[in-house]
């Protein structure tokens, strides 16, 4: 009979063994993240340093070359009227500063239509090779790379310039 007891007693410890395991020990350290997310929006698994704790991910904004002053996400390209439209959703940009193929977009308002001032520079890339086109080129074909692009524009709200971002 004492060997029940016994046993009933070594299961209890090994019951609160895995609990102090699984839910920490008084004496750990607690997570002091603060503001800022464990895991990266993107895909994959959280990242982990020693012991399996979190490393917090921390952020910084997307790079703008001189000149432009904004993001947005090419939605789509047509024709009117004989000069091309452009579909676009602003949007902001931040980069993981641990892992720089880690980014992240944000809508930043409704989408919107765009047209293009006379002249306006258009590069998109083909593959990891930056090539200028013309505007009215976005209107019957595919971007291979992302829709996202920088782009500045004029006083009447018109692109001046915009560039396809590479993202490997």
């Amino acid at each position: 009979m004492k060997h029940r007891y016994v046993s009933a007693a070594v299961v209890l410890a090994s019951a609160a063994a895995l609990v102090a395991t699984a839910c920490g020990s008084s004496s750990a350290a607690p997570n002091t993240a603060t503001g800022t997310p464990t895991a990266s929006a993107g895909t994959g698994p959280a990242t982990t340093g020693a012991a399996g704790t979190p490393v917090t991910t921390t952020w910084k904004p997307c790079y703008l070359p001189k000149g432009y002053q904004h993001f947005f996400k090419l939605e789509s390209a047509k024709d009117s009227h004989g000069k091309t439209v452009v579909r676009v959703t602003p949007e902001t940009c931040k980069v993981n500063t641990r892992d720089d193929e880690d980014v992240v977009y944000t809508p930043t308002g409704a989408a919107r239509s765009l047209g293009f001032a006379s002249g306006a520079s258009v590069k998109v890339l083909k593959e990891t090779t930056t090539v200028q086109v013309t505007p009215k080129w976005l209107v019957n074909h595919k971007l291979t790379n992302t829709p996202y692009f920088y782009y500045r524009v004029n006083g009447k709200n018109q692109i001046t310039a915009m560039q396809e971002i590479y993202h490997p």
